[in-house]
């Protein structure tokens, strides 16, 4: 099984159009239109798609969103999970995870410093070497162990610049 794990982009800042929360701050005008081209990017690597899962936080699951549409996943199968929200346990995702039988890629879309630690967690065991994504960032796992918890080995890390470079070539 592949995991692309995906940070979302670019929020707005806290403030009265989201209500002074966390929850509702959604990408910024900026955010959303490299989130286009990072997603342009991701096609040229041919990626393929069985299941996207986000945060139910409005910048992940608008992130989410943009990257079913330019993959040609349908929006409205996306599912959002509270195992993706900041601050949520690992070991929780890893049990959702393994309860998609026959899933051969899964999206995972959410936030830092939590998705690094969770790579960590399935390439190394640990959190402790946490990875640090940038808004945007995209980060392909080859989940080779499933029993007792997931293990696998880290395919390829792009930065939002890369991707965006590699959408224009």
């Amino acid at each position: 099984m592949e995991l692309i794990i995906v940070r979302h982009g670019i929020a707005e800042t806290l403030g009265k159009r989201n209500e002074f929360s966390d929850e509702k701050r959604l990408l910024t005008a900026e955010g959303r239109s490299r989130m286009r081209e990072i997603v342009k990017g991701l096609t040229k690597l041919g990626i393929e798609v069985d299941s996207v899962v986000s945060s139910p936080l409005a910048r992940a699951l608008e992130t989410a969103e943009i990257l079913a549409a330019g993959i040609g996943f349908n929006k409205k199968d996306i599912k959002t999970s509270e195992n993706l929200s900041p601050g949520a346990a690992c070991e929780k995702l890893f049990a959702e995870i393994k309860s998609r039988p026959g899933a051969e890629s899964i999206v995972l879309v959410g936030h830092q410093p939590d998705l690094g630690i969770l790579i960590s967690k399935v390439i190394h065991g640990t959190g402790y070497a946490s990875l640090e994504l940038k808004k945007g960032s995209v980060c392909c796992v080859n989940v080779t162990e499933t029993v007792p918890t997931l293990r696998g080995d880290l395919m390829w890390l792009l930065t939002p610049r890369q991707l965006r470079l590699l959408s224009k070539s």
